[in-house]
């Protein structure tokens, strides 16, 4: 009788609870951050003496950098591994939050013409 070993079993069971969980988690993430965003337009228009709809932006860019980010970060992470992409994703994503919180005025970070 042969058994196998935890390697063979992983190839075997690729869409086993290691697999799936973290797909599940990041797809149940998505409607949460949309209804976190939602309830904080209003509240971001007031702050910025902006309309309503002119915030609207701020989903667009969202759900865009997620459609560009998501398929090139998982072929970083095949390409590099998960630690040799994730920290230059850290670091660009710091960048990023840094200078939204030094933007002052909304047409210093919105679209032009907008």
């Amino acid at each position: 009788m042969t058994t196998k070993t935890e390697s063979q079993q992983r190839v075997a069971d690729p869409f086993g609870r290691r697999t799936v969980a973290p797909l599940v988690m990041g797809s149940a993430l998505n409607p949460i951050n949309s209804s976190v965003i939602a309830t904080a337009l209003v509240p971001i228009a007031a702050a910025l003496h902006v309309p309503v709809g002119r915030t609207s932006i701020l989903v667009s860019s969202l759900y865009l950098a997620c459609a560009i980010a998501q398929p090139t970060a998982g072929k970083l992470a095949e390409e590099f591994g998960p630690a040799g992409s994730s920290w230059p994703g850290s670091c660009w994503c710091c960048s990023a939050a840094w200078s939204a919180a030094w933007a002052m005025t909304w047409p210093s970070w919105s679209w032009p013409g907008c």
